[in-house]
C-alpha cells in the first residue's frame, strides 16, 4: 500500500495532519464478518460480491472458529480483499493479523483497557461503549473506533443501548473517526452522518 502522505500534494506535511489524511482513507461502511452463521464458503461467496460492489473495509471477527480454521479463513479473506484494494482488520489477534498480512487490528474493549502501547500494525481500531473508552482509544493512538450499541441488537435485544442522541454527544468529543454499530441497517447511513459518525459498521446486514 502506498504511503498515505505521498498521495496528497500538501508537502511538507506536519505530523498533526497525518490523522486527518488517514481519516480520508476510511470508507463509510465497515463490514464485520459473519461466517459463524453463514458458513465459511457462503461467507466467502458473499464477501466477493460485496467487494465487487465496492466494499473496502472488513473486520474478521470469528471467535467460534478453531485456530487452524480461523487462520485459513483469515488468509483467504486477506488475499481476496487485497485483490480488490480493500483492507482487513482482525479482531483481537495481533499475531494472526501479522502472520496473514492483514492491514490491522480491531482491539476489543478488554484489550483497550489493558494495553499501554499501540500494537505494531498499520491500522488500529478499538471497540468502545462509552466516552471513557473512546478517550482511551485516542490516547492509545487508534486510527478510528466503533461506538456501540446504538440501537437494540438481535444478539442482545434487552441490553441497554446508547440511542442516537447519546451517540452524537460522545462522538462529538472524539478527535478520531467513529463508526456507529449496533442494530443498524444500510439505510441508517444518513442518520449516522447527521449524528457525527464517520459511517456505520454492519454485521448481519452487511451480507
Amino acid at each position: 500500500m502506498p504511503d498515505i502522505e505521498a498521495r496528497y500534494s500538501v508537502a511538507p506535511i506536519l505530523p498533526a495532519n497525518t490523522p486527518i489524511l488517514r481519516a480520508l482513507e476510511l470508507p463509510a461502511l465497515y463490514a464485520i464478518s459473519n461466517a459463524a452463521e453463514l458458513g465459511c464458503e457462503e461467507f466467502m461467496r458473499r464477501l466477493e460480491v460485496r467487494l465487487d460492489e465496492g466494499l473496502r473495509l472488513v473486520q474478521l471477527r470469528e471467535k467460534g472458529l478453531a485456530r487452524e480454521a480461523l487462520q485459513e479463513l483469515a488468509q483467504r479473506v486477506v488475499e481476496l480483499a487485497h485483490v480488490h484494494g480493500a483492507r482487513v482488520l482482525l479482531n483481537g489477534n495481533v499475531t494472526l493479523a501479522q502472520a496473514v498480512g492483514a492491514d490491522g487490528l480491531q482491539l476489543t474493549s478488554t484489550q483497550l483497557a489493558q494495553w499501554h502501547e499501540r500494537p505494531a500494525v498499520a491500522w488500529c481500531a478499538a471497540s468502545c461503549h462509552s466516552l471513557e473508552e473512546l478517550q482511551r482509544a485516542e490516547a492509545l493512538g487508534c486510527d478510528f473506533a466503533l461506538l456501540s450499541p446504538v440501537l437494540p441488537t438481535l444478539s442482545h435485544p434487552g441490553a441497554a443501548h446508547l440511542g442516537w442522541q447519546n451517540f452524537a454527544a460522545i462522538a462529538a468529543k472524539s478527535s478520531i473517526p467513529v463508526y456507529a454499530l449496533g442494530g443498524l441497517e444500510w439505510g441508517d447511513m444518513t442518520t449516522a452522518w447527521q449524528h457525527g459518525a464517520h459511517g456505520i459498521a454492519l454485521l448481519r446486514k452487511a451480507w
